[in-house]
């Protein structure tokens, strides 16, 4: 009797036992997910935007605002009264290396960054104006764009040409005038840059439709003594007026190289072109040469190319 009685407690412990941590798992449970749930309902959602689906969306792990500060200022912190002003994002890699170098007061450094601001100045100076084509058409608004800058064009079965006089007045047309079209063209010591050719060519779809025909007479280009003609310039000349051109003088463009001279092999009317004080360009004398074999008619001068050039092929 004893023993069934020890074998009773037994198992009423063992179911006991059972039981209390049945319970206290389903307690644990249950604890953990009311407190998850109370965290959750305090912890704000993020709401992003999918522009593919277009839906509104919530979750938890949303991406953060790239707009926001990663390190933002706690409140506790001292704040600066300009601080209302600044931006949210933080300064650009670009602005910090710029901050961090010495200043430079050498009379060399001086004259270069003053040069530098007035190349960026004569650049967006001599930008494609779409006002000046839409009113005076493209011959007459190069011609206008060429005068005001101390240059000088002659028009198509004209006889004079038309520029600048003592008081800077010059005659040209204030509308457009059809049949009007520039057939030379004298920029000698301009300040005429990249952006300043292309002014003078189609740059804008709109305008090329409705005005396709573009400096199509255009036989004669000086740009003598231009500082800042360079490469670029002579490839968008090459490029625009490879029908037309016929004479073409180079003399003194100092940041001409052979590329740009190889690039007059496109000119397929080309007579005349004048090389003057280009003699250190790379090559020049074999580049004479070849636009001679490419053009037979073609004649270059300001430059003695045939007795060293036939030399250097002879060896070679």
């Amino acid at each position: 009797m004893m023993y069934r009685n020890t074998l009773r407690m037994s198992a009423a412990c063992r179911w006991t036992r059972q039981l209390r941590s049945d319970i206290l798992a389903l307690n644990r449970g249950l604890c953990s997910s009311a407190s998850l749930s109370k965290k959750e309902e305090k912890a704000e959602k993020k709401v992003f935007y999918n522009p593919q689906t277009e839906i509104r969306k919530e979750s938890w792990n949303a991406p953060e605002d790239p707009y926001e500060p990663r390190h933002p200022i706690p409140k506790g912190e001292w704040r600066g009264a300009l601080h209302q002003f600044s931006k949210k994002r933080g300064a650009s890699v670009e602005l910090i290396s710029y901050l961090q170098r010495g200043i430079d007061f050498r009379p060399s450094a001086l004259k270069k960054w003053w040069g530098g601001i007035q190349n960026d100045a004569t650049s967006k100076d001599q930008t494609f104006k779409p006002d000046r084509v839409a009113a005076l058409g493209f011959d007459l608004g190069a011609a206008h764009f060429i005068v005001h800058r101390g240059g000088r064009v002659r028009f198509k079965d004209a006889k004079e040409w038309v520029q600048q006089d003592e008081d800077g007045v010059y005659d040209l047309a204030r509308h457009y005038r059809p049949g009007v079209f520039i057939e030379e063209i004298d920029a000698r010591g301009t300040d005429l840059v990249y952006e300043g050719v292309e002014s003078m060519m189609c740059v804008d779809s709109l305008y090329c439709d409705v005005l396709p025909e573009q400096l199509k007479y255009l036989k004669s280009l000086n740009v003598a003594g231009c500082p800042m003609v360079d490469d670029w310039c002579i490839d968008r000349l090459c490029g625009e007026y490879h029908n037309s051109l016929q004479h073409l003088d180079l003399s003194g463009c100092t940041r001409v190289t052979q590329y740009g001279i190889g690039a007059l092999t496109r000119l397929r009317h080309l007579r005349s072109l004048n090389l003057h004080a280009l003699d250190e360009v790379k090559n020049i004398k074999l580049l004479c040469l070849l636009l001679l074999d490419a053009f037979p008619h073609l004649e270059i001068s300001g430059i003695s190319y045939l007795g060293q050039a036939t030399e250097t092929v002879q060896q070679a």
